[in-house]
Formats: C-alpha cells, sequence, structure tokens
C-alpha cells in the first residue's frame, strides 16, 4: 500500500478546508450588475430617490449616471487635470442639486443638466453631507471642525468644533440636526437651529462614519475596527443597540437606514454588506459581494448604499467601479 507524504496531506486538508470556508460565504442574492469606472472609484453616492448615481474616477472627474438606463448624463470635474480626485459626494434629497468635494476645494451642480452653480476652495476637507433643499453643505474637515455652509449666500453659518479630525458627518432630511464623528472619539449631535451642542457620545476609538435616518429620530455611529451603535437623537443620546458583530469589530464607510427605520444597512470598508434590525441591533443578512474586476486581489470598499421604499432591493456601490442591485426580502 502506498502512503503519502505527511506535509501532502497537511496540504490537502488545508486546501479542503479553505474551500469549504469559502463556500461557506454568502454571496447575496444580486438582481443586477453594472460596470461604471474599468480602473475604480475614489468615491461614490447614490441619490436618496435612487434615481442618480454619481461616481468619482480615478483619472480625477465624475460621472452622473441615470440609474434607470445606466447612462452617462454628463461629466464634472473640478480642475482641468487628474491630479485631484472627487472623494465624496452628495444628493440633495429632492435630486436638485449635487455637492462634490475634492481635498481642497467645494463644488455645488444642478442634477438636470450638470451646471455648476457653486465652487470654493476649501482646505483639507474630508467629507460632505448636503440639505434636503440643496441649500446647506456640512463639510468635515482635518482642521478639528466640521462646517455648516450656506452655499447660496456664501457664507459660514456654524462651526462644530472637535478635538481632532472630523471624518464623516451627517444631516437629517428634516432640517434640524447634524451629526459629526471625529478621530478624537466622539460622535457628536448639533442643533441646526441655533448651532448648539446637544450631546456626545465616544465609542472608545477613532470614528470612522456617521449617519441620521431620514426623520432625524435615530443616529448611527461606528469606530474604526470597532463597535457600532445606533442613539436616540432625542435628549442626551440613548443608546438604542448595539451592532452584534461576529468578529471582533469592523469598520462603517457607508450607511442607509429605511424611510421607517426598521432596518439598517451598512457597507464595510472590506467588502462587506450587512443588512440589521435597528431595535436590537441583530444581524438579518450579510454577505461578500463578487466585485473583482481585471484587479486582485479580490476586495473592494462599499462607498454608497440605497434601500428601496418597499425594503426589497438595496442598491450598492464599490471601489471597483461596480454598482449591484440586491434582493433584501
Amino acid at each position: 500500500m502506498m502512503h503519502l507524504p505527511v506535509t501532502f496531506v497537511i496540504k490537502i486538508i488545508l486546501l479542503l478546508t479553505l474551500s469549504l470556508l469559502t463556500s461557506c460565504v454568502d454571496k447575496g442574492t444580486q438582481l443586477g450588475r453594472w460596470v461604471h469606472e474599468d480602473t475604480g472609484s475614489y468615491g461614490a453616492s447614490i441619490s436618496p430617490d435612487g434615481k442618480y448615481l454619481l461616481t468619482g474616477s480615478i483619472g480625477g472627474y465624475g460621472r452622473v449616471w441615470d440609474t434607470a438606463t445606466n447612462k452617462v448624463l454628463y461629466s464634472v470635474q473640478h480642475q482641468d487635470n487628474d491630479e485631484g480626485g472627487l472623494i465624496a459626494a452628495a444628493f440633495s434629497a429632492d435630486s436638485q442639486y449635487l455637492v462634490t468635494i475634492e481635498q481642497q476645494s467645494v463644488a455645488r451642480w444642478r442634477v438636470t443638466d450638470g451646471h455648476l452653480v457653486g465652487y470654493w476652495s476649501w482646505p483639507d476637507l474630508r467629507d460632505v453631507a448636503i440639505s434636503a433643499n440643496g441649500r446647506y453643505a456640512l463639510l468635515a474637515m482635518k482642521a478639528k471642525q466640521a462646517i455648516y455652509f450656506d452655499m447660496q449666500q456664501g457664507k459660514m453659518v456654524y462651526v462644530f468644533a472637535h478635538h481632532e479630525k472630523v471624518n464623516s458627518v451627517a444631516l437629517s432630511r428634516d432640517g434640524r440636526f447634524a451629526l459629526t464623528g471625529s478621530d478624537d472619539w466622539h460622535a457628536s449631535l448639533w442643533s441646526l437651529s441655533n448651532g448648539e451642542h446637544l450631546w456626545s457620545n465616544n465609542l472608545k476609538y477613532k470614528i470612522s462614519h456617521v449617519e441620521l435616518s431620514d426623520d432625524g429620530e435615530l443616529a448611527l455611529a461606528n469606530a474604526y475596527v470597532g463597535e457600532s451603535k445606533i442613539f436616540a437623537t432625542a435628549g442626551k443620546g440613548k443608546l438604542v443597540s448595539t451592532l452584534e458583530v461576529k468578529s471582533r469589530g469592523m469598520t462603517i464607510v457607508s450607511a442607509d437606514f429605511s424611510d421607517d427605520t426598521k432596518i439598517l444597512a451598512t457597507g464595510r470598508a472590506s467588502k462587506g454588506i450587512d443588512i440589521w434590525d435597528v431595535s436590537t441591533g441583530k444581524s438579518l443578512k450579510s454577505w461578500q459581494p463578487e466585485v473583482k474586476h481585471k484587479v486582485q486581489p479580490d476586495s473592494a470598499t462599499i462607498l454608497d448604499l440605497n434601500i428601496s421604499s418597499d425594503k426589497s432591493q438595496l442598491l450598492s456601490e464599490s471601489s471597483t467601479g461596480i454598482g449591484q442591485l440586491w434582493s433584501i426580502k
């Protein structure tokens, strides 16, 4: 009887184990897939109504897409070169305006025809949010603050200060609140009626992402490779739930509450998409989309997400420049 070498047997066992682990990874139920940027995207934003998509090409320009036809409507660019790049963008709730940022500038566009209606030089930007009517932008800065900026009059309205750089910002669609997340470990809520600080919560590490529900009742905060918590905006920010992550932690880079605030979709820095029960923090669905396209390794950041109004589908855009439509029933 022939005996196989021990090292060979060990290699077979390892390969079989890896194969089993890979086969157990949920790839999700994909309904549609579109390649938007062959070389990948720095940033992406899906309009709240799901009708438009902005992709920020690594080549320095951005393109606005009609999601129904998957056609490019027009391109936008801050400078006539490829040295910069759109790092973040946001559509107004009525899809009338789009705000894009590069690290050193802010631009405001009319969505219907791509006409530039405002441009401002602005140092060391990190993130942007836009008000429902498209008039105000909330700008996250490395300079330890976020600025609530009136783009119609071209003036600063409020300055929201932190002790370290601000990484992520959000605005409630009802116009009541601003939410900021900083390297000082704090997610902070601010009143847009008077600029007052309402509360802060410490997540014991630098904040990666913050998100507000459309009705302004709930606030999500995530720490890099750490905890993710949902708070009530009322009062002093009472804890609603902590997302129950199986591993030690996760870094969230995109999120969307459903219209009724019952579920939450989050996109990870490491390719994963998760659906959560808001009230309990329990995972309802989790998958790792296959997004490889002409690049190695097979990885991607989920740049933006949008839950359909009936909570049956989810639209996502990844850093590999690929958009996907998922069933989340």
